[in-house]
């Protein structure tokens, strides 16, 4: 059965909010709406116009300034079964995009009309993370269902984000069955990897990398020397490597990090690899003062940027980094710089670049800018969706 809009409490935009809304973004602000009567986080609410015309569906929670994730636009009812439904469609897609790849993204948040859940594939291994109120809420109807479509042998909640807080939820993880293995082994981009399912970074993988690491190796030539900053599970590096690559650095400030790339390095059949356990920053100055130089550096870091205030801090960071960075690559060598802060737009961190190679004296050229894998897809009425940039450039 339906859920009929008409039996949902009413909530309506203030005159002059709606246009946004009306393009298509899945979000209402709490400053756009009128006054709103009190219900718990997690409601499910009916959206009107100014003048009271219908205008969706969604979920609403009263503590944060994201106020209303839509759910359904117009005014027709929430079908009953529009949350299995749109997981059906979404793992569809995926299987289109990659068919029979281990490791994916399923399901994108508000990509998928799903906001607030996200799920990750690992072989047998489902991971799930909800990020809102309203979804906490739908979780376990989302887990039952894909539980009867994937039918996986391990299930882990990874509630970890920091987002999570924000909604008023906790922060766990825990697996399903409970005494699981903390990792697991996947086939991805042709290495064999440990997933840590427990401790690790997100979901265990950085897979809105793939096409970025996969366009990475194909660039590697027998005999060169690289470097893979920010490594995590060294992927950029041990494809580099797998690609014919003679030797690869790695650097990376987490030691359980550190542990697992020499893991992978053994796994995948590779020599013992140089890893550097330290901040990035103090590594990378003392290479340059060693008068190291390699012939592709890459540079991945966490997000600078975590909010619009910390954005000025960020571009410091960004600049010095890839200062830094420049300083090792040899003429005519590969430079990968990567950013996943939202806040930093392409424009910036394309003129950031530039200025940097300006004031290491390089001449840099664009081979490509790209973006993150389609596993992620970019609603292009959420451009909070598009996060990810990898440049690819030419130094001289």
């Amino acid at each position: 059965m339906a859920l009929p809009s008409e039996k949902l409490p009413r909530l309506r935009l203030q005159k002059g909010r709606e246009k946004r809304i009306r393009s298509g973004h899945p979000w209402v602000f709490s400053n756009e709406l009128q006054a709103v009567p009190e219900m718990p986080p997690g409601s499910l609410v009916a959206v009107d116009g100014p003048g009271g015309e219908p205008m969706g569906v969604g979920y609403y929670n009263p503590h944060t300034l994201i106020a209303v994730r839509w759910l359904q636009r117009g005014s027709e009812s929430l079908p009953e079964e529009w949350l299995e439904a749109r997981l059906a469609a979404a793992v569809a897609r995926r299987e289109e995009i990659y068919p029979g790849e281990e490791c994916v993204r399923l399901v994108f948040g508000e990509a998928d009309g799903l906001p607030g859940l996200i799920v990750d594939r690992y072989a047998e291994t489902v991971v799930t993370q909800t990020l809102t109120a309203g979804m906490e809420l739908l979780r376990p109807r989302a887990e039952s269902f894909l539980r009867a479509l994937l039918r996986p042998s391990l299930l882990v909640r990874k509630d970890d984000s920091p987002m999570r807080e924000m909604e008023g939820l906790d922060r766990a993880v825990s697996p399903e069955p409970e005494q699981a293995p903390g990792a697991c082994r996947v086939r991805y981009l042709g290495l064999t990897l440990e997933v840590p399912l427990l401790d690790g970074q997100k979901t265990g993988l950085f897979l809105d990398q793939r096409e970025n690491a996969r366009l990475f190796s194909a660039l590697v030539r027998p005999g060169m020397k690289v470097l893979d900053v920010f490594c995590y599970l060294g992927v950029w590096g041990l494809a580099a490597l797998k690609a014919g690559a003679a030797s690869c650095a790695f650097v990376d400030a987490s030691r359980p990090a550190c542990g697992r790339v020499e893991e992978g390095a053994a796994a995948n059949g590779f020599p013992e690899c140089e890893i550097h356990c330290g901040d990035a920053f103090d590594v990378l100055a003392t290479l340059r003062r060693e008068g190291r130089s390699f012939d592709a550096v890459v540079v991945d870091p966490p997000a600078f940027a975590k909010s619009k205030k910390h954005l000025p801090e960020a571009l410091k960071g960004y600049a010095r980094l890839n200062e830094l960075a420049l300083a090792l690559v040899k003429p005519g060598g590969l430079l990968v710089s990567c950013s996943c802060s939202h806040h930093l737009s392409r424009e910036e961190f394309r003129e950031l670049l530039r200025a940097a190679a300006a004031r290491s004296r390089r001449r840099a050229f664009l081979l490509d800018f790209r973006g993150q894998a389609p596993d992620h897809p970019v609603l292009l009425s959420f451009p909070e969706g598009e996060y990810l940039k990898a440049a690819f450039l030419r130094v001289e």
